[in-house]
């Protein structure tokens, strides 16, 4: 029988219980595939730590980029959700139309606070930031509303390829997007003399609209498997259950990308504003990296965590997982190869590297919070 978009359906039945293996082969490429992503920030970092000003335009792109993320954060929640709509086969036209109106819906509001007063008095009034850093802040912000039909398109066809058990290509996608943004941060941005933030925006729009297009691409010539449907694969068959489906889920993601803006606005109020903005920005960054692996792991839970059995051998590896993280990242953050990273990697002045120290150490276990999290978010969404 032949499927659309995918080709040739392939019938497959579902295993009693998944074994370690199983769980490996969606894991390593999504663990690798986030934690490819996490490394944007870092590398942006470290191309604007290298430019005339470093603490402005690290100020400037930390206070545009984690206020982008808080009003760009509904489209993240559609991954998740088309893995608990989608069984494998099926035609993908009515899920990527669905997302594209969300991205568009999300992109006209944030559109409406990057080229309106909303943004000067966001990042004045409410988050504290001067004048000196409003200006490139507001240009950086005004090149993010780029993101959400991207990143709504990537994620429907990153979630039809976790169902049809291809996470590999999405590893793929993602590390031709790494390169094509470490080439434009090393090599293009320091030659245009432009504002550092806004050029660092553009490079990461486009190695994203890079990763999209290749995971389409790969994406329409993968065969559909019939993995069967969750509970909550009724809901995805109508437009008003895609919509009360995803509302509570876009609302988990807002109020958990609230937190950066919160703390931004608490720092541009302390003493030094501009250092402790580009200090938090940088340990923000290295957080999201140390936690990035987990991160997709309630995609995981939902696509295999078909039985208690199956939930129970879940849970049982993300802990040990995440144990075994957590200790090689305190190995770092308490031996001087903690000065290696700040100072030798990223490129952080030793002042700005001392002031590092205290919130990298307290945010270490931050992987044992975003497993635990994203486990028990994918169990929910699945039923």
């Amino acid at each position: 029988m032949t499927g659309s978009p995918g080709g040739t359906t392939r019938p497959e039945e579902t295993p009693a219980g998944i074994t370690t293996r199983d769980i490996l082969v969606l894991f390593l490429p999504l663990a690798a595939t986030s934690t490819m992503m996490s490394v944007s920030t870092p590398v942006i970092n470290a191309g604007l730590a290298r430019l005339p000003h470093p603490e402005i335009n690290l100020a400037a792109f930390g206070l545009a980029f984690t206020l982008g993320i808080f009003l760009e954060s509904p489209v993240f929640s559609l991954q998740q959700a088309v893995v608990a709509w989608y069984g494998g086969k099926g035609p993908l036209r009515p899920l990527v139309s669905f997302a594209l109106g969300v991205g568009i819906l999300v992109m006209a509001w944030e559109g409406a606070i990057a080229f309106t007063p909303a943004a000067p008095f966001i990042l004045q009034r409410l988050l504290g930031a001067d004048r000196e850093l409003t200006g490139p802040a507001v240009h950086a912000l005004r090149l993010s509303i780029l993101f959400p039909p991207l990143v709504a398109v990537r994620s429907v066809y990153q979630a039809v390829l976790i169902t049809r058990r291809r996470a590999t290509p999405i590893a793929v996608g993602t590390f031709v997007r790494l390169v094509f943004l470490a080439l434009c941060v090393f090599l293009v941005m320091p030659r245009l003399g432009w504002e550092g933030p806004a050029v660092a925006v553009a490079a990461l729009a486009g190695a994203v609209l890079v990763e999209t297009f290749y995971t389409i691409a790969v994406t329409l010539r993968t065969v559909e498997v019939d993995r069967g449907g969750s509970p909550a694969q009724t809901a995805g068959r109508k437009l008003r259950g895609r919509v009360l489906f995803l509302v509570p889920l876009a609302w988990t993601m807002t109020l958990s990308t609230l937190t950066n803006p919160l703390i931004n606005a608490f720092i541009a109020r302390a003493e030094d504003p501009k250092v402790g903005l580009a200090v938090f920005s940088v340990v923000a960054s290295l957080v999201w990296f140390m936690a990035s692996s987990v991160l997709r792991y309630s995609s995981i839970t939902i696509a295999l965590g078909t039985n208690p059995a199956n939930r129970a051998r879940l849970r049982s590896f993300l802990w040990r997982f995440v144990g075994g993280l957590c200790t090689g990242i305190l190995l770092v953050v308490l031996t001087p190869a903690r000065d290696l990273l700040l100072q030798g990697l990223i490129g952080l002045t030793p002042e700005l590297a001392r002031r590092a120290h205290l919130p990298l150490i307290l945010l270490s276990l931050q992987p044992l919070v975003a497993g635990f999290i994203a486990y028990n978010q994918g169990a929910l969404t699945r039923s």
